[in-house]
């Protein structure tokens, strides 16, 4: 009977389009050993054993001498007994894995000729089927590049399914993201902070001061994390299969095994591995209950099956290859996987894209360490970033004393009605976040001893505000995006009116935004009501150009160590710059060029914008700045990229550039 369901399943499989393969697949493997295990026609004979032997040749089965299978055969009636379900339970997850993988071979050979398994090493896609063991192997859209503007580390990415309880939690490791840093055996932690071993104890021995080479594993309790967040946790991979090596690791997949760091030194104080037969990872990917599932029906992800010799040669090659740069992020081994499933055309679609070059910049911030960085002097560093100001304060500073003293006058004064501009650096800060913040323009409305507030100038949206007019006709504002945060408790987010023109602050309509040196007539912008707008267009002292509308603000509260107090810690840094109050006029005057964001308006927009923030102050960026690793374009243009990006997914509502963008030189 089973040879006769196995033949019908065969049949169905040939009959079946590849693409309706893997759905079928998601449930064939536990259909068949359904079938198998509770069929009373299935003994443990001789054939049937070696049906199984062929299928699975490198399985070892339970009755591994002649006496035990001929007890085990004297002991059946024609019902078949437990031994029956000892040697069908010993078929586990993994052989079905195999038998699945050679299904979708022997189909894609009569599809195309082109199997994508062979007898050492196979990959296949499985559907929407998660279970642990699995590969889930990053999609990526050529229309879309969420991963290019945010957890660019997950770009491309391929991760080894760790954990998986559908109503609990998914847990993984990026498996493609080797760094350069080597870590000692005093470097690891207990739970109370103190290292596991210490080499310089009077009974350490040479086993006691080993080399560990760390891969990123992901963003949960990774490389960076605090003691707030448990610290970094640590896993690490293996094949050790000795019976201590079984008692202190976790069987994954067949011959893949994972283990904490204690664990490891155990099996190397006992003689029995390296610190060279480990891949040591720091933190971990994880989805919530659901979470990866809808990920999966978004189609974010492939779920992929895979043997174990495919994972262990993607990671030998990583550690063995000399001339591997943790900049290079495992974009081979991603290619690699998408070549296995025989999605080469799609892989060479998306490749030396936007976020491709946004995870190289990634790894060069993350992943790669160099131990040979010069020691800044805190005063160096402090004059250092004195020359990422605007030049007329960091003119007017010789010192990080003097430098003090501005910190302190704006502590006491504040910094509410200045304008600031996002920085020149070479090397944006908004390049891999907050995107909206590179060589933005902002207006401080708001500076107190809790909070700094501020609004972005420079982000017209695709809605505009109507505001009535005398004449019964509603006048339409475009509206600016002001940052991410509203009002708690109010659903829409407040419209604030500004505007600058010396007729109307003469008029005192409205009230200035902050202070001026000149005194309050000088204040170049004002903070007016929507009637008071609607009043100065109808006397025909105004028109709509002359205000900018705005919704939503930007927040930074304010710590208890005045150094880190709300926004002077970026202006510290030099990711944003206070524009001179003798450049706000010219500013503005650039901004209130721009009109409602629409796809016909998109480049006019974005060029005005980078206008306006030219206008703020010098561009105090090299000559020549640096390159993406890898690539001829400069960090500078894939900021400026990533900015463009931002604009048409989360203000436009969607990517209509992914398609344009050169590898050579970024937007056509």
């Amino acid at each position: 009977l089973f040879c006769v369901i196995l033949l019908g399943f065969h049949v169905v499989v040939l009959l079946l389009p590849a693409m309706q393969l893997s759905t079928l697949l998601q449930a064939s493997g536990a259909v068949v050993f359904s079938l198998i295990r509770h069929s009373h026609a299935f003994h443990a004979s001789n054939c049937n054993r070696q049906l199984i032997h062929r299928q699975f040749p490198n399985r070892q089965h339970k009755p591994s001498s002649p006496d035990l299978l001929a007890k085990n055969e004297d002991n059946q009636d024609e019902y078949g007994d437990d031994n029956d379900d000892d040697a069908i339970s010993d078929i586990d997850a993994d052989d079905w894995r195999a038998f699945r993988a050679q299904l979708v071979a022997g189909n894609q050979d009569d599809d195309s000729g082109d199997a994508k398994t062979s007898s050492s090493s196979w990959a296949y896609d499985s559907g929407n089927m998660i279970e642990k063991g699995s590969i889930i192997l990053a999609k990526v859209e050529p229309d879309f590049c969420y991963f290019g503007l945010n957890q660019q580390y997950f770009h491309k990415s391929v991760m080894l399914v760790t954990y998986h309880n559908e109503k609990e939690f998914t847990k993984g490791i990026i498996l493609n993201r080797p760094t350069n840093l080597f870590l000692d055996d005093e470097d690891f932690l207990d739970d109370n902070g103190e290292p596991y071993f210490k080499t310089d104890s009077k009974n350490s021995t040479d086993t006691d001061n080993n080399s560990w080479r760390i891969w990123f594993g992901g963003d949960v309790r990774g490389l960076y994390a605090d003691d707030s967040e448990g610290g970094t946790e640590i896993v690490c991979l293996h094949s050790i299969q000795t019976d201590l090596a079984r008692n202190v690791s976790e069987e994954i997949l067949k011959n893949v095994f994972t283990t904490n760091y204690e664990g490891a030194r155990k099996l190397i104080d006992s003689n029995e591995a390296l610190s060279d037969d480990f891949w040591v990872f720091a933190g971990y990917a994880g989805w919530s209950a659901g979470q990866l599932e809808e990920e999966l029906n978004r189609e974010s992800w492939y779920m992929i099956s895979a043997d174990s010799e495919t994972v262990w040669n993607e990671l030998t090659d990583q550690r063995d290859d000399n001339t591997l740069d943790p900049r290079d992020a495992g974009l081979k081994s991603w290619s690699t996987l998408m070549g296995m499933l025989g999605k080469q055309d799609e892989a060479r679609a998306v490749s030396e894209s936007f976020a491709d070059l946004s995870l190289k910049e990634w790894a060069a911030e993350s992943i790669l360490f160099n131990s040979t960085l010069p020691v800044v002097n805190e005063s160096d560093e402090l004059d250092d970033l004195l020359k990422s100001l605007s030049p007329s304060i960091s003119n007017s500073i010789d010192s990080a004393e003097s430098f003090v003293d501005l910190a302190q006058r704006y502590i006491n004064d504040g910094i509410q009605g200045s304008v600031l501009r996002g920085s020149s650096k070479d090397r944006s800060p908004f390049l891999l976040s907050d995107q909206k913040l590179h060589k933005c323009s902002m207006l401080v409305i708001q500076d107190d001893d809790v909070l700094t507030v501020g609004v972005l100038l420079n982000h017209p949206m695709t809605k505009t505000y109507p505001i009535p007019l005398a004449n019964g006709d509603d006048l339409e504002f475009p509206v600016r995006y002001g940052g991410s945060f509203g009002i708690p408790g109010i659903i829409d987010q407040p419209i604030i009116f500004l505007h600058s023109k010396p007729e109307l602050r003469d008029a005192k309509v409205g009230e200035p935004v902050g202070k001026s040196t000149k005194g309050i007539e000088e204040c170049m912008i004002w903070i007016c009501s929507e009637q008071q707008v609607a009043k100065a267009i109808d006397a025909g002292r105004a028109s709509s150009s002359d205000f900018i509308c705005v919704q939503g603000f930007q927040i930074w509260p304010k710590e208890d160590i005045p150094s880190n107090s709300g926004i002077l810690a970026q202006l510290v840094t030099g990711d944003l710059e206070v524009v001179d109050e003798t450049l706000v006029e010219e500013v503005w005057k650039v901004l209130s060029s721009q009109s409602k964001l629409t796809l016909d308006t998109l480049e006019k927009n974005f060029q005005t914008s980078l206008l306006a923030w030219s206008a703020g102050g010098k561009d105090d960026g090299n000559s020549s700045p640096p390159f993406v690793y890898d690539s001829t374009v400069t960090t500078s243009q894939l900021a400026d990229d990533s900015l463009r990006y931002w604009t048409e997914a989360f203000l436009l509502g969607g990517v209509v550039s992914a398609g344009k963008y050169d590898y050579s030189s970024g937007f056509d």
